[in-house]
């Protein structure tokens, strides 16, 4: 009988305990169940539009190979405005500024760069853009705009590459004191092996001092 009263104090101790806790407990684990499906279905809907994108980023493959430049600028606004979340998108962006310098369209080039900027979601394709919007800037002789892109945050992988067209862009605008800083820190942080090595070496060489 001691047992069946502890065992019926137990269950009046759950009872209260459920009727002022369960309806929050109840609410939390609903909260967690859809938040994990809505979690799955976002993943979902990421990959339709990966998939979707790709079948449309052959239009870039299409326009690439007869060279047209009509045909890509359309193919590139398709996946910017249905598929501006893809890397697709970024990618035919990138595409097209390469094509539009080309054609010596700097205003295309330089509009498709900012929008990989502005839109993309791949820290590579986006360190890419910025560096050949750098680029740009300093072919148009706008030396302090391309020393501040190449002074954003980047991945480090890319830091050989920035450090050596910032030196470029001092070279350019005469100031060798920083352009050798540039140059010196470049090879830093290049490997005794790369290929790109022995071109940083000689443009400081190039520089004295």
């Amino acid at each position: 009988m001691a047992f069946d009263l502890q065992e019926q104090e137990q269950i009046d101790s759950l009872k209260v305990f459920w009727q002022q806790w369960g309806k929050l407990i109840g609410g939390a684990v609903l909260a967690l169940s859809l938040g994990y499906l809505g979690y799955k279905a976002y993943g979902m809907y990421q990959r339709g539009q990966a998939e979707k994108a790709a079948v449309a980023y052959e239009a870039v493959d299409d326009a690439i190979a007869a060279k047209d430049i009509a045909k890509l600028k359309t193919a590139a606004q398709q996946l910017q405005g249905e598929y501006a979340g893809t890397v697709y998108a970024s990618r035919a962006s990138l595409v097209l500024a390469k094509a539009a310098f080309d054609k010596n369209d700097a205003a295309l080039a330089e509009s498709q760069l900012q929008w990989v900027l502005k839109n993309g979601n791949d820290a590579e394709l986006q360190a890419i853009a910025r560096l050949r919007l750098a680029s740009l800037l300093l072919d148009q002789k706008k030396f302090d705009g391309a020393i501040g892109e190449l002074s954003q945050e980047h991945p480090a992988a890319f830091d050989a590459q920035y450090l050596e067209l910032k030196g470029d862009v001092f070279v350019a605008k005469g100031d060798s004191a920083a352009a050798r800083d540039a140059y010196k820190a470049a090879l830093a942080k290049l490997v005794e092996e790369s290929p790109n090595r022995q071109l940083v070496q000689t443009k400081l060489d190039a520089l004295g001092g």
